[in-house]
């Protein structure tokens, strides 16, 4: 009676040390939920960091617009002297638009809308330095007499100075002769960073409509160029047909290429200028200048001085 009893007092004991483990499949279930878990996360990683440049990029634009339209307004640049006697021509600042232009009969076709005074301008304003964003210290190559003084090198001389955001200004105003007191618009295009322009015509798909067709130049047939020079939400810089009127920069709502061979399809927002483009379409036909890295355009009503 007592061996029995001892017994099963061992094997009572055995079983309350037992500890439950994790099977096998248990881990590999697991596994599979954490590494779908984890795809997923790292998918959407390459899309946060494409909106983080683009918002990155949209902040560093606009501060790039603010300062210069406070550049322009302080150095006193919104005057009616800047456009001389006679003028009928818009003036540019900062990164001009003319110099933006690659071949000579871009540069012609850009020059017979634009005035520029150099001599008043450059008086007022300092040299092309200023139509860039530069951060808290910038670097330029020795034997610059604005090279700041640092230890930080690159080689055997200081870090050059990248050019990155620019930005190109137009002033326009409503009516010649400029005088002063009389109403323009001082118009701020923002780059992400330098690049080129070419000039393209767009013919109007039906008359009085918004869609155009690019009937000349690479981008008429070339996806790739439409997408550097005419992309959705871009602008486009019409040229006017007459003289005495202002270039109208004008908004892309949508652009595509049909069978993805051509012809280039753009719809343009004409709806603020109204009555105004009378003097920007002949026969059904628009002059524009397309710019390539185009982020932004801020147009500001001012008085001239």
């Amino acid at each position: 009676m007592n061996a029995s009893t001892t017994t099963f007092a061992v094997v009572d004991s055995r079983n309350r040390h037992c500890r439950a483990g994790v099977t096998l499949l248990e881990v590999l279930v697991a596994s599979g939920i954490l590494v779908v878990g984890l795809a997923s996360v790292a998918s959407i990683l390459p899309a946060a960091g494409t909106r983080l440049a683009q918002a990155t990029l949209e902040d560093r634009a606009g501060t790039a617009a603010a300062n210069a339209y406070a550049d322009i307004v302080n150095r006193g640049l919104v005057a009616a002297d800047i456009f001389g006697s006679g003028t009928t021509k818009s003036a540019t600042f900062g990164l001009t638009l003319p110099a933006m232009v690659s071949g000579s009969v871009s540069r012609n076709f850009i020059a017979s809308a634009y005035h520029e005074a150099p001599e008043i301008v450059l008086a007022r304003l300092d040299d092309s330095r200023t139509a860039f964003l530069e951060d808290d210290l910038v670097y330029q190559p020795a034997g610059l007499a604005d090279t700041p003084v640092s230890s930080f090198f690159s080689g055997n001389s200081p870090r050059e100075f990248k050019s990155g955001v620019c930005w190109g200004a137009m002033l326009a105003p409503d009516s010649f002769p400029a005088a002063p007191g009389a109403v323009a618009t001082l118009s701020v295009a923002v780059f992400r960073k330098p690049g080129s322009a070419m000039d393209l015509t767009l013919q109007a798909a039906t008359p009085g409509s918004s869609m155009f067709q690019c009937t000349s130049g690479s981008p008429a047939t070339d996806e790739a160029l439409r997408k550097q020079y005419l992309p959705g939400c871009g602008y486009v810089l019409a040229m006017p047909t007459t003289t005495s009127t202002a270039p109208k920069w004008i908004k892309i709502t949508s652009s595509w290429t049909a069978n993805g061979t051509g012809p280039v399809n753009v719809v343009l927002d004409l709806f603020p200028l109204g009555s105004g483009t009378a003097n920007l379409i002949s026969s059904g036909s628009m002059q524009v200048v397309a710019f390539e890295n185009l982020q932004r355009v801020d147009q500001y009503p001012v008085a001239l001085e």
